[in-house]
């Protein structure tokens, strides 16, 4: 690695130096001067944010003059700055909600914000203002980060006023922590989904209760009067609290959650972690032999609060917090459902070739309806709701018949894949795992196609045929045909591409069916459906209750093919509505299209012509899984919070395995082979 430039070398020296003529003077500007000397160009942030700042700890280790400086520069700035809101706000969410945030941000970008430059916080977000400051702070080394501190020594400062007046500020903030913990404690939304907080005492209020006893008890320490409290009794307590909003997250699982609960549940977590950090700063200062210790834990908050500072009116970031717990239960109900996509036995896989089989044969029969739809000549925003309601009709019927459409697996095999990945978190002795549940789910899928496609196309013509010989009129002209050909032509239209927007509208509808399956859970959908007295008068108190019970359990799987095959319906609207030239190609439709084209073209097609369709059709399909597919992997991963790189290892023995056995990824495992154990 290349040394550092010696203008930089300088630059960062001479910086150093102007901190030893700011005594008593406003400590910011040359802090100021500081950081910039050791802030990187965004191209050069990898390579030289580490070696400036471990320039920066030689110079210090070199000369104690100007480590004494720096030390107490940073004491002043803490000092002449109104301390509380740093340690209480920095990187927390509000207690304002979702959505009344978002209207502070947006606000914000129009009309920013005053600064209050009295405020600690305020201070230091101006410091770190630079957009590419989180890239380089994160590209040094958390040793280097902590080798700071520890050398700065904080505790050793001759101003003693200045750490009392620190830690009377942090001791401030844990009541104030502790009183919204407390409170959020009691929230109804939190006693809803966890019920057993109205049954015992709840833990927010004995942790309130001890922190306040704690704060008393280590303030009278200080002035002398006994011996400080070390915690232990406090830290239990927070980490009931902790293990409380843990088992209330696992019952939103089962109970559902809403944007209300996510908000709840992840602010009171970044609480419970931010008063645990302070606690732990508290308590380990007392010890002198700990400074190793108190180092790490005081960079630990400092990084933490000064991330969030940064990034305190960031949209994006208040998106990405709020929604992931969302997320999260969203694509869980959809890997619970993608469980039951994945055949690992054979009997299973045969049972998934007959389901897509069924699929097939409605398939070519919502095919033909739309055919005949199209000739009724409506105008096009009729037209698009009747495909809509032919498409989301016939998926309902398919759905309530248990039969399987191939394309919509990805989305829900792809959070089964993701939860799996995020279970193993890269071990190498969990790949074989991941491996196997792969081949089994390529493997389902190949049965779904071919059950959908092999029973569409060739039913398609034998149902035209039939019509045929008992209807003088022809059910599909010659132009309406040669149209149904042409649209499948991979590379003379844009076939492709209206497929790349059925896979989106495929992803799309796997994050509704897990929303629709999170909200009936979440609002009791079911026994509120029993309870209405007209239903109950028609279908008596027990059928009922069988309708809500099936309602709620299915509420997912109908509302997301109803959903899908009105945004295959009307997708073609949408597009002219913007001036786009938007539209769908769905494999298992085209196949059928191409079949009834076939017969009313007398099949006195050109050879070539046959082969473009059947590639065209094949190429949709892989357009429509592949789109559909990585999609959801992405939102999965994102929402578990599961690294791209953890697939690494995967990947090659994937490819090892394809090779030596690629039998398994397309041909029914033996008779006598057990299932996989890969719900792990």
């Amino acid at each position: 690695m290349p040394a550092l430039p010696t203008s930089v070398t300088a630059r960062i020296a001479n910086a150093l130096a102007g901190l030893t003529a700011t005594s008593g003077d406003d400590p910011l500007p040359a802090l100021r001067a500081l950081l910039d000397s050791l802030r990187p160009p965004r191209r050069h942030i990898d390579e030289e944010g580490p070696q400036r700042w471990a320039f920066l700890l030689e110079i210090l280790r070199e000369h104690d003059e100007l480590r004494c400086a720096l030390r107490d520069t940073i004491l002043q700035l803490f000092v002449r700055h109104r301390q509380l809101s740093f340690y209480t706000d920095s990187g927390l969410l509000p207690n304002t909600g979702f959505f009344s945030e978002l209207n502070r941000l947006l606000m914000h970008k129009c009309l920013p914000e005053v600064h209050d430059n009295s405020e600690l916080r305020s201070v230091i977000a101006a410091l770190f203002s630079h957009r590419h400051d989180g890239e380089w702070l994160a590209s040094i080394p958390l040793e280097d980060r902590r080798a700071l501190w520890l050398l700065l020594d904080l505790q050793g400062s001759d101003d003693p006023e200045a750490l009392r007046s620190m830690v009377d500020a942090m001791l401030e903030a844990m009541l104030v922590l502790s009183h919204r913990i407390a409170a959020m404690g009691l929230s109804p939304d939190l006693m809803r989904v966890y019920p057993r907080l109205s049954e015992v005492e709840s833990p927010f209020i004995s942790m309130n209760i001890e922190l306040v006893e704690f704060v008393a008890s280590f303030r009278r320490g200080l002035a002398g009067e006994q011996e400080t409290d070390d915690g232990s009794h406090l830290f239990v307590l927070i980490s009931q609290c902790q293990d409380t909003v843990n088992r209330a997250r696992a019952a939103s699982a089962r109970a559902g959650t809403s944007m209300t609960l996510s908000y709840l549940l992840t602010r009171l977590g970044q609480h419970l972690d931010r008063l645990t950090l302070l606690a732990r700063v508290m308590t380990v200062r007392v010890r002198p032999d700990s400074p190793d210790e108190l180092t790490g834990y005081w960079t630990d908050f400092l990084f933490d609060a000064l991330d969030g500072e940064r990034q305190h009116n960031s949209i994006r970031r208040h998106f990405a917090n709020l929604t992931n717990m969302l997320a999260l239960r969203i694509t869980d109900n959809a890997a619970r459902t993608g469980e039951h996509y994945i055949a690992n036995t054979r009997a299973e896989w045969f049972l998934m070739l007959r389901q897509a089989a069924g699929a097939g044969v409605l398939i070519a029969l919502l095919a033909l309806l739309k055919i005949a739809g199209s000739g009724l000549q409506l105008p096009p925003a009729s037209q698009a709701w009747l495909n809509g309601i032919i498409y989301s009709g016939g998926f309902a019927v398919i759905y309530m018949l248990h039969f399987v459409i191939a394309t919509k697996q990805p989305a829900m095999t792809a959070a089964t894949i993701a939860g799996h990945i995020s279970q193993t978190r890269g071990r190498l002795r969990e790949t074989e795992r991941i491996v196997d549940l792969m081949a089994n789910t390529f493997r389902s899928q190949l049965a779904a196609i071919a059950g959908n496609i092999l029973v569409a196309f060739p039913l398609a013509i034998l149902l035209l045929l039939a019509l045929q010989l008992h209807s003088a009129n022809g059910w599909v002209s010659a132009d309406k045909a040669q149209y149904l050909l042409d649209d499948v032509m991979p590379f003379t239209s844009p076939a492709l591409l209206y497929a790349a927007v059925a896979g989106v509208w495929l992803f799309l509808t796997g994050l509704v069916s897990g929303y629709l399956d999170n909200r009936a859970a979440y609002t009791q959908l079911g026994p509120r459906i029993a309870q209405l007295r007209w239903l109950r008068a028609v279908l008596r108190p027990r059928g009922a209750e069988a309708a809500g019970r099936y309602i709620a359990e299915h509420a997912g799987g109908l509302g997301g093919n109803i959903f899908f095959g009105l945004m295959l319906g009307l997708t073609p609207l949408f597009g002219s509505a913007l001036g786009l030239p938007l539209d769908i190609r769905h494999i298992a439709f085209s196949s059928a299209n191409v079949g009834y084209a076939l017969v009313a073209l007398d099949f006195a097609v050109p050879l070539r012509t046959v082969i473009e369709a059947v590639a065209g059709v094949l190429l949709i399909g892989a357009v429509n899984l592949t789109v559909s597919f990585s999609l959801a992997l992405w939102v999965a991963m994102r929402s578990r919070k599961v690294d791209f790189w953890l697939l690494a290892p995967v990947l090659p023995r994937l490819w090892q395995r394809l090779r030596q056995q690629p039998q398994q990824f397309f041909l029914p495992p033996p008779a006598l082979a057990a299932p996989d154990q890969h719900q792990g």
